[in-house]
């Protein structure tokens, strides 16, 4: 039976982007009834050359190779089909897309059946169906690897650990539940190999809100009043800037290949041990690294509990595969020593991709490092991205939730407002994510003068989150002290509260930053409406917070609903004035994030707008 085909929304946009004739990989998720869902792709990196056997580990489990695609006239389409044939394991019909360039128009879909190409109808599947229906695992283990320092021992070694870990040695445990995995099956809280993936969400959910009923704890980045109900897994056990629910992953040590019982234990009436073991050791030319794994799969919710345990093992797999290669590149360069580096594993999700990529970079190697820079750049030609963002560096690793700490701001405050009002607007948003900095926050008492800081702090975060820079938001103090030491301001500036506006928040951005900004002035509250096309084209082409400074007020804009034929505007303000508690549900409701008519703007004010500019980076 020929797969019922569905492209993601995501991957229908970036072949769009793609302007140069070129062959390229597709990757999937087969699930269901035989449904393949495509949801990423790789161009080849040099004529001739798909590299997908390098590109397949930065995908999450179950994001597989399952056919090709074909930009232009190029004419080697077939040949590369059959190249690729061997290794497609989730169908039996290999994916052609045949796309025109810079152009979904004429975009054509054939899977490869007895030899030829048969021509096949596909559906896209929006973001929101995405978030619905798949959800993505997390887990993290430490694992001991002991070697000797050659490129034959670290492949040798890595494929003796990855048999073990297939020889059903693990257990896992789905976070905030009991529910336990191992090799002969899943059991706990009424989940039974046959449940579905969703069950366990449910019962995560469930949790979840028992907590926030009976102990009325919050999580960083919801704190929702209401009922608990509304709580979101995404909110609690989810990634900035990413939709998608994410089950949480312990990872234990069997003892013996038995089962767990439903309270924990082996059967031997021992607790399972953490599958953690900090070892870091030398013996004559070997090494015994301690690894620390992060690895993600990405699932269907109707999917069968009795598959999790593999593609939890294949996760782990495909991060200890992403470890060796970098190893091993290491030990193939000609330096002077041949050192063995420990590997680190990252996550990003770039919001083209809609789905997770993983890289694995070397301890103490830079990311300014030529050959780190090299690898990224080759990262950027396979994925068809410009080289002016700094998709894949460290600092613009994911976020997860559970990682920031309960002093942080909140985070994109604007998620979950209701509409503008606009009629027939289309809305221009800040890209990416920010911290919300407000009045009064870091036991600063910043009222009634601080509010500009407060926006700086604001650009900054969304600079830090990025991957823009890894310096932390500057604090009031540092501000200061900054525009001191430039000779803006005297000496006793340091320490006081006086203000500051949109000029000196600039020279802030390029002395922290190295951010070049742009400053616009309009003589009147009224005339900001003026300017909703150049605030517009900023947040396409920028995507950065913009600074208002007007009289004794500042704000921050994260973004505009305009109609171009009417003229008729709204601004997104984030309103640093704010004196409360970091609960979103207020925030929203009271309009201290929301959105504001032209009216807004005092018309017997001046304003400057502070536009920050993306630096050119990779």
């Amino acid at each position: 039976m020929l797969p019922k085909l569905k492209i993601s929304a995501f991957l229908m946009k970036r072949l769009e982007r793609i302007k140069q004739q070129c062959s390229g990989c597709l990757f999937g998720v087969l699930y269901g009834e035989g449904t393949l869902l495509l949801m990423g792709f790789n161009v080849e990196s040099t004529i001739g050359h798909l590299n997908y056997e390098q590109i397949q580990f930065k995908f999450p489990a179950e994001l597989d190779l399952c056919g090709l695609v074909k930009f232009g006239d190029c004419t080697d389409a077939e040949a590369h089909l059959t190249e690729i044939l061997k290794d497609v394991d989730i169908t039996d019909n290999p994916i052609l897309l045949q796309c025109e360039l810079g152009t979904l128009v004429g975009l054509r879909a054939y899977v490869f059946i007895h030899s030829k190409l048969e021509e096949v109808p596909y559906e896209v599947m929006e973001a929101e169906q995405l978030y619905h229906d798949f959800c993505f695992t997390r887990l993290k283990c430490s694992l001991d690897f002991y070697t000797q320092q050659t490129v034959e021992a670290v492949r040798r070694e890595m494929h003796v650990l990855r048999k073990m870990l297939s020889g059903g040695s693990l257990a896992f445990c789905i976070e905030s539940t009991k529910v336990y995995l191992t090799s002969s099956g899943a059991q706990g809280e009424r989940i039974t190999n046959e449940s579905l993936i969703n069950d366990l969400i449910n019962a995560v959910s469930k949790v979840i809100r028992s907590t926030v009923e009976n102990h009325g704890v919050e999580e960083k980045g919801n704190k929702k009043k209401g009922h608990s109900s509304s709580v979101p897994l995404a909110s609690v056990f989810g990634a900035l800037g990413c939709a998608y629910d994410i089950l949480r992953i312990n990872v234990l040590r069997c003892k013996t290949r038995e089962r767990i019982g439903g309270n924990g234990e082996a059967v031997s009436n021992e607790a399972p041990p953490p599958a953690v073991s900090m070892c870091v050791k030398r013996e004559e030319d070997k090494v015994c690294m301690t690894l620390e794994v992060e690895a993600m799969a990405m699932v269907c919710k109707t999917t069968k509990v009795n598959r999790l345990y593999d593609i939890l093992i294949e996760s782990i797999c495909r991060s200890l595969r992403l470890f060796e290669q970098s190893m091993v590149e290491r030990l193939q360069q000609p330096t002077e020593t041949s050192e063995l580096l420990r590997p680190s594993g990252y996550h990003f999700f770039p919001q083209e991709f809609g789905h997770f990529l993983s890289c694995s970079y070397l301890d103490g190697v830079s990311d300014d490092e030529s050959t780190v820079q090299e690898k990224r750049k080759k990262l950027h030609r396979h994925f068809g991205l410009p080289v002016i963002r700094p998709y894949f560096r460290r600092a613009n690793r994911c976020i997860f939730l559970n990682e920031l700490d309960a002093t942080t701001p909140l985070v994109n405050t604007h998620v979950g407002l209701r509409p503008s009002g606009i009629i027939d607007g289309k809305q221009y948003l800040v890209q990416g994510n920010y911290h919300y900095y407000h009045y009064l926050q870091q036991q600063i008492q910043d009222k009634g003068w601080g509010c500009a800081y407060r926006s700086l702090q604001t650009i900054c975060s969304w600079f830090l989150l990025q991957g823009y820079t890894e310096k932390p938001v500057p604090t009031h103090r540092e501000i200061q002290q900054y525009l001191v030491r430039i000779g803006d301001k005297p000496h006793n500036f340091v320490g006081s509260s006086q203000w500051i506006g949109s000029t000196e928040v600039s020279m802030c951005l390029q002395g922290f930053l190295n951010v070049d900004s742009r400053i616009q002035h309009v003589t009147s509250g009224a005339d900001v409406a003026t300017l909703a096309s150049d605030l517009a084209m900023h947040f396409q082409t920028q995507g950065t917070p913009i600074m208002i400074g007007g009289g004794v007020l500042a704000h921050t804009i994260i973004g505009i609903d305009y109609c171009s034929q009417t003229g008729k505007v709204k601004f997104l303000i984030l309103d640093p004035h704010y004196t409360g508690a970091d609960e979103l549900h207020t925030i929203q409701a009271k309009g201290w994030c929301g959105w504001k008519g032209g009216d807004f703007w005092d018309k017997k004010s001046y304003y400057n707008l502070c536009m920050p500019q993306r630096p050119i980076m990779f």
